[in-house]
């Protein structure tokens, strides 16, 4: 457990970066579903958020 939190603490900001760059890719995928249709392949989203 120890050696967990060592190394979350010596790469927080890569950590914290990578999971911003998944979400904001996530959000981008469902907002421009049909030019990027990651959503749907991953969550099954038939429809973009903005609702069409």
């Amino acid at each position: 457990m120890a050696a967990i939190a060592e190394s979350i603490e010596k790469h927080h900001r890569l950590i914290i970066t990578a999971l911003s760059l998944i979400l904001l890719v996530m959000v981008a995928a469902c907002t421009f579903h049909d030019v990027i249709p990651i959503c749907h392949w991953l969550f099954g989203c038939d429809h973009p958020m903005h609702g069409g």
